[in-house]
């Protein structure tokens, strides 16, 4: 932790990890073009959705230790140059195996994205500024998703998907060389940075509030997942609405996941933690059978969607937030960001099968019903977190 907050390399790798989840939401604005290009079924297209997750859901571990090995700043520019490199495949790809081939390397460097810049802005921000910046962090994801969705959709249907996927790589770029002049150097040598411990040992000293946080993470991720994938089949199915009004109303839904992290990163000095989740958790909770009863106008709909997912944001800023503070030590903390997008992306890759599950079986009720669930696991896992850091 600095004494003085190095806001330049923060917003820095800020940007990175912005334009790193758009890659996440790259491929859905121009599924018809890239389907029909491409011969693509349904089944082929959704793992080319959901494969940037599987390396986060399987390695996420091991990417914390290799960040503490290798150091915060080596592993940002090493996620970057894959992720770079697996765009630029991807965007010239002459079939559907090698597009699914460099899906699988964006994810890797997704992964290392996104361990490493949280660490990185733990480093770089001071104990006033700690739950600030990593509060800003929190809306790195909607950001990124959402800019995805609003570009995506225009550029793809003008130019083509070619286009719009090389317009993803040029912007990696910029925020690059931004970032390669703003961060400082990593401190020491590899081996200086893990002489304390082997990765073994660092992912078995995690406390266990680490794991309670993470737990969070997937509680949160799946609420998040039953709204954001829900909403627009809603809007269609009860409303009439088009794809893409109900895609347009879903992405400016999104966007109050950020005024969520933000505020929590105004009021993390000045309210307890605890006093925090539970006001959050009681929004979550009074919005979710308005947003979803049958009877409901449009806006009364997606006027209750909006509060739940400001809501989230605040939840998911409390997660990154937590991580300086839960761990004893800052050669904990790329471990503890490692486990967190681990266990937060198994979320991602099995949440929407379940909620879908349950849909289908039981009708727009349950959907209220699991995100009270959620909400309520959250709840226990970041007062337990809390607790057990006490």
């Amino acid at each position: 932790m600095a004494t003085k907050s190095n806001w330049k390399a923060i917003l820095a790798v800020y940007l990175i990890g912005v334009a790193a989840a758009a890659q996440v939401g790259r491929i859905v604005p121009a599924a018809n073009s890239l389907r029909e290009d491409m011969a693509m079924g349904l089944s082929t297209y959704g793992w080319m959705v959901s494969l940037i997750t599987c390396a986060s859901a399987v390695l996420g571990l091991v990417a914390g230790y290799w960040v503490v090995r290798r150091g915060p700043r080596f592993a940002l520019f090493a996620g970057l140059t894959v992720l770079f490199v697996g765009l630029v495949v991807a965007t010239a790809s002459p079939s559907m195996t090698v597009m699914l081939f460099a899906r699988v390397a964006e994810g890797l460097g997704y992964l290392a994205i996104v361990v490493a810049a949280p660490t990185l802005i733990a480093r770089e921000a001071s104990a006033k500024d700690s739950a600030r910046s990593l509060a800003l962090w929190g809306t790195f994801f909607p950001l990124g998703i959402s800019t995805a969705a609003i570009t995506g959709g225009l550029l793809s249907e003008l130019f083509g998907w070619r286009v719009w996927f090389g317009v993803n790589a040029a912007v990696l770029l910029p925020v690059a060389v931004l970032a390669l002049v703003s961060v400082p150097a990593d401190p020491g040598t590899p081996q200086q940075r893990s002489s304390g411990a082997d990765g073994r040992q660092l992912l078995s000293l995690l406390p266990v509030s680490a794991w309670l946080i993470g737990l969070g993470l997937l509680s949160v991720t799946l609420i998040t997942l039953a709204l954001l994938s829900m909403l627009p089949v809603f809007l269609m199915e009860r409303h009439e609405h088009s794809q893409r009004t109900a895609g347009g109303i879903t992405g400016a839904v999104a966007m109050t996941s950020i005024l969520g992290s933000l505020l929590y990163g105004w009021v993390a000095n000045r309210i307890s933690e605890n006093r925090i989740v539970l006001g959050a958790a009681a929004l979550l909770l009074a919005s979710a059978f308005p947003a979803f009863h049958p009877a409901a106008a449009v806006p009364v709909t997606v006027a209750f969607a909006a509060l739940a997912i400001f809501a989230t944001g605040v939840l998911v800023a409390s997660v990154f937030a937590a991580v300086p503070r839960l761990v004893p030590s800052p050669e904990r903390i790329g471990p503890a960001n490692g486990l967190i997008a681990q266990i937060g992306s198994v979320g991602a890759l099995t949440g929407p099968p379940i909620i879908g599950f349950f849909i289908a079986t039981s009708g727009w009720t349950a959907l209220p019903v699991m995100i009270v669930i959620f909400t309520l696991s959250f709840v226990g896992f970041a007062i337990s977190a809390n607790a057990a850091q006490r």
